[in-house]
């Protein structure tokens, strides 16, 4: 792996770092403005999460940085909405892995084209070559990182 020495590597960092924030803050606008859902910032993320991947709450706890019994209440909230089920895991019986609804599943793709729509809608004022340069950028960190 190759040392992040050079200063145009720390200040690439810099501005990946000071991008996230106004990223963020225009999904959870967005989420916010949407009426019809009553989903959180880290409810949304967690179902994006899982529809990856079958998980457990540590595991849900330990990517999204939180601790197991808040994480376990979040869940909890989210069974009880009948977006996640518990089911449990074919090797060991004590584990309790985590899975999408089919209401869990329909709700997380609709408000994922939601907010997909409107981040679409600020990314239009771009020129097409920073679209490119966006797109290209961001497919090199996704896989970087």
């Amino acid at each position: 792996m190759p040392k992040l020495s050079s200063r145009k590597a720390l200040d690439l960092s810099g501005l990946l770092l000071d991008s996230m924030p106004p990223i963020l803050r225009a999904i959870r606008e967005t989420m916010r403005n949407t009426k019809d859902s009553q989903l959180t910032v880290p409810q949304f993320r967690v179902l994006g999460y899982v529809s990856l991947q079958s998980c457990t709450n540590k595991q849900l706890a330990d990517w999204q940085g939180v601790s197991l019994p808040a994480m376990s209440r979040m869940v909890d909230c989210l069974v009880r909405r009948e977006l996640l089920i518990r089911t449990a895991d074919t090797v060991d019986r004590r584990q309790v892995n985590l899975q999408l609804s089919k209401r869990g599943k329909e709700e997380f793709e609709r408000l994922r084209l939601h907010v997909q729509t409107a981040l679409a809608e600020r990314l239009a004022a771009l020129s097409k070559a920073d679209r490119a340069t966006v797109a290209a950028g961001l497919t090199a960190l996704k896989e970087t990182l």
